[in-house]
């Protein structure tokens, strides 16, 4: 039978498309392969993220994932009742070739990236699966409507209150994390004791120890910012003790550096794979990232769970207590923590240069660094703001602009 002519362009756009995906990820694997501070021990995490991208292996596993949109839903949950999950970040530009025509002009660049993976991997049924999206930003409120899975998918909304310094709004979000349970039972027909969820917060507070040595070695610049963003990058792609067991061959293989670069904090929109543009640029000006403010980067771990009692009253209300105060994500509306959690770092880490990194359709970072700028000058900060999208076309420009940041950085070091 012969396809419609509409549909035999389809499927040649998805193939091409593919096909570019393929050398673009080739293309990003080698040049972080081709650096002098590569080291084996980063193989499966560069692994996970290709995989990431072309997530067929994923979806044939006997238990399909959960595809899950933002880190605000608590991995714990679903490690307790053996839900595997498959985290939607793509930082593909070919894959937006296939993304539906009737996105805004200005579509966030991920969201752009996402919709454009879910078409050309549909013959897998990704958008047939089960999707849990916690409603952060607009972008990932309207994702559902934006790429029609509503129509095919079961999707369950987590609605995250957006003011944190109230009890009202922690009662709300322990009724989301309770919900989300529930749900999770239900997809997995799985009861989630109380031993299960105690057992899984154990594990990712193992895994946090080790992240949170990571963190250290970044910011005392003896592993490369890029590195760091890697193993990060691939963590909701791997089994979690077996992501422990990588970071620790890791460590233990890391020749320690001494990078006498130019440290900065890089702050803004997530940066994810394969689109580690800033960061290699970043460092082909003479500069290290040695701290970071990013959600897929410092942030994927809001940090360890602490509870008072095992119950399983106690546990989900340490979970909710974790995963929306210890949120710094900028939709927030009463987020003066956040501003004071990164005077902390830069005071911390004698850090003067703050490179705030905006996607091009990122409202919530977009508002927010225009605020920034004017605290964090008037406390005698470099800032310089940088809007970007997935393409390389941009390069030279920010380049020129980053060569010139470091040197009033430097400037302002030695006066």
């Amino acid at each position: 039978m012969t396809l419609p002519k509409t549909d035999q362009r389809r499927l040649r756009l998805q193939q091409k498309t593919r096909e570019q995906m393929m050398a673009e990820c080739r293309d990003q694997v080698s040049l972080i392969q081709d650096r002098d501070d590569y080291i084996p021990a980063l193989d499966p995490f560069v692994e996970s993220l290709r995989l990431s991208l072309f997530p067929k292996e994923f979806m044939d596993k006997a238990i399909p994932p959960v595809m899950v949109l933002c880190i605000q839903a608590p991995l714990e949950l679903f490690l307790a009742a053996g839900l595997p999950v498959f985290k939607l970040a793509c930082g593909s530009h070919a894959v937006q070739n296939t993304a539906p025509l009737q996105l805004p002009s200005l579509t966030c660049p991920m969201i752009k990236s996402l919709a454009g993976l879910l078409d050309v991997h549909s013959g897998l049924g990704i958008a047939r699966q089960k999707f849990v999206i916690p409603t952060t930003c607009d972008w990932v409120v309207k994702f559902s409507e934006l790429t029609g899975i509503y129509k095919t998918a079961d999707i369950h909304f987590m609605e995250l209150p957006h003011l944190r310094e109230n009890e009202r709004s922690s009662r709300r979000w322990l009724e989301e994390i309770q919900a989300l349970k529930s749900w999770i039972e239900r997809t997995a027909q799985r009861k989630i004791t109380p031993k299960a969820l105690y057992a899984a917060i154990k594990c990712h507070a193992k895994a946090f120890e080790l992240f949170s040595r990571l963190i250290e070695l970044k910011r005392s610049q003896q592993m490369p910012g890029l590195h760091f963003a890697i193993i990060a990058n691939a963590l909701p792609y791997q089994d979690i003790n077996q992501w422990i067991k990588n970071a620790t061959v890791y460590i233990r293989g890391l020749n320690p550096l001494n990078d006498t670069r130019t440290p900065i904090l890089l702050m803004g929109s997530p940066i994810v794979f394969p689109n580690y543009k800033l960061l290699h640029l970043i460092e082909n000006a003479g500069m290290a990232v040695a701290a970071d403010d990013i959600c897929s980067l410092e942030r994927t771990f809001p940090g360890a769970v602490t509870f008072e009692d095992r119950s399983e009253y106690g546990l989900l209300r340490a979970l909710a207590q974790r995963h929306h105060k210890g949120c710094i994500c900028p939709t927030f509306a009463d987020n003066q923590r956040r501003v004071n959690a990164i005077f902390n770092i830069l005071e911390k880490e004698q850090i003067k240069g703050i490179i705030f990194h905006v996607l091009k359709g990122c409202h919530p970072y977009e508002i927010e660094a225009g605020m920034l700028e004017i605290q964090l000058k008037e406390r005698g900060y470099r800032f310089l703001k940088i809007e970007t999208d997935y393409v390389k076309e941009d390069e030279q420009n920010i380049v020129t602009r980053l060569e010139a940041f470091r040197r009033t950085c430097t400037l302002s070091n030695n006066t």
